[in-house]
């Protein structure tokens, strides 16, 4: 068995060092961002989505998740209406489906 390292300490396995020489991620190839509404982390690139924090504020409020009221983000009327990101499958919970 692998004995724990210390934190910091430099790993001496070479497989492990280079598997995250290989990850376009660990070496900042390929950037990662969360879904402003479920959270979940996708490439920048599959965020197709854009619509105002207040908007899924407000979607929240609907589906009985709320955010706590004194969020920082909740105070700012700037924080309010900043752009988020989204992805494919929470993009279609702000789409009318009167007007398609």
């Amino acid at each position: 068995p692998k004995s724990p390292t210390r934190p910091g300490a430099q790993d001496d396995d070479p497989d492990e060092a280079r598997a995250r020489m290989q990850d376009p991620v660990a070496t900042g190839l390929v950037k990662v961002k969360s879904c402003g509404l479920c959270k979940l982390e996708f490439e920048e690139h599959n965020l197709p989505g854009v619509v105002s924090y207040q908007a899924i504020v407000n979607l929240r409020k609907k589906w009985g998740s709320a955010f706590p009221e004194d969020s920082a983000k909740l105070r700012s009327a700037s924080a309010r209406y900043s752009s988020v990101k989204l992805c494919a499958f929470c993009y279609q919970f702000f789409y009318d489906s009167d007007e398609v």
